[in-house]
């Protein structure tokens, strides 16, 4: 009787290690897969499956400007990240109160998003006497999305060409008792209180011209009815585009890619000067982090989009990005500086 027995190889013999063999698989290969299939899921549970429904944007402005040109575009591109809906709605009112409150009283699980802006996060806090939202405890700050640097600019047919002579002419006319006139959308607006910050930085005097928007201050300083005016880059940038009107410095800490051959106040003789708006996306106080990293990490994709690049440097902005805690850092430093601004500029809306 031959009782030679077959000695099977380890792993070799078991029939799933041969289909293994066929259909080319090893563990080894499929184990980053596996891992990364896991995180991806361990991160949607994290979230509660976020998002799973339509996320609504609020912009407290009314539609077809600069903020509403800003929602729309970032937030298309979310919507293709996440596989969800982004919904637009222009909430307008009481320089963008209304509609800050409105995200600031919603439900804090990341379907209710604010655009928000400089002047409505780090200035109407302090201009008006009876904001019912706090921007340190009412939101978490999202992401900074973009920077709108202001612009000093003067009518085309204006003698002056440089802030230089923009100084030189408001002393001269401060020494007579006399003042240069300087428009604005408006008191208490991020115009007007970086160029209450310009004049103390000068030792100038102006004669603030306050309008009650933009369009009607651009008309009248096209027209030569005003020295200048203060205004952000969207804003005034098709009129210069146009040349019915002349950048004469912008207010960044750096130079516009919209106006490359613009000086900064700074590079001009005022060294540290660095005044504007930026645009950001809120969430109300609470939201979890898991969600806050979630509409970060798809807001900063977006960002890194070339036709959102093109759209918002079309309209005179900067894009920016980053994260959470870096927008929360920007927003100590500007609340610092803008209540300062505003105390010393004496706008009070009561």
């Amino acid at each position: 009787m031959n009782t030679t027995k077959t000695r099977r190889l380890p792993g070799r013999d078991w029939p799933g290690a041969r289909r293994g063999r066929r259909a080319g698989v090893s563990l080894r290969a499929i184990l980053p897969v596996l891992s990364l299939a896991l995180a991806g899921l361990a991160g949607e549970a994290r979230a509660g499956g976020y998002p799973g429904a339509p996320v609504t944007v609020i912009v407290p402005t009314g539609a077809g400007g600069g903020m509403d040109l800003m929602a729309r575009v970032v937030s298309v591109k979310m919507s293709q990240l996440l596989k969800t809906s982004f919904v637009v709605e222009n909430v307008p009112g009481a320089n963008g109160i209304i509609g800050a409150v409105r995200v600031a009283n919603a439900a804090p699980d990341g379907y209710t998003v604010l655009l928000g802006q400089t002047s409505q996060m780090v200035i109407n806090p302090y201009l008006y006497s009876n904001v019912s939202y706090d921007t340190f405890k009412s939101f978490i700050p999202v992401i900074r999305l973009s920077n709108a640097p202001n612009v000093v600019v003067v009518p085309t047919h204006s003698p002056f060409r440089t802030l230089a002579d923009i100084v030189a002419a408001a002393r001269k006319a401060n020494a007579q008792g006399k003042n240069l006139n300087l428009a604005t959308p408006g008191s208490g607006t991020v115009s007007h209180l970086t160029s209450v910050l310009f004049q103390q930085a000068a030792g100038i005097q102006l004669s603030h011209i306050p309008y009650k928007g933009a369009s009607s201050a651009l008309t009248d300083t096209i027209a030569g009815r005003d020295d200048l005016m203060m205004s952000s880059i969207p804003t005034s940038f098709g009129q210069i585009r146009a040349g019915q009107l002349r950048a004469v410095a912008v207010s960044a800490d750096r130079r516009s890619a919209s106006l490359p051959d613009v000086p900064t106040i700074a590079e001009a003789g005022y060294p540290g000067f660095n005044a504007g708006t930026w645009y950001g996306f809120f969430v109300p106080a609470k939201t979890p982090q898991a969600v806050v990293d979630i509409l970060n990490e798809a807001a900063n994709e977006a960002l890194r989009s070339p036709d959102v690049v093109k759209t918002i440097q079309a309209d005179g902005g900067e894009v920016i990005g980053g994260s959470s805690k870096a927008f929360l850092a920007v927003l100590h430093e500007d609340a610092a500086k803008w209540s300062k601004a505003v105390k010393e500029s004496g706008a009070r809306v009561d």
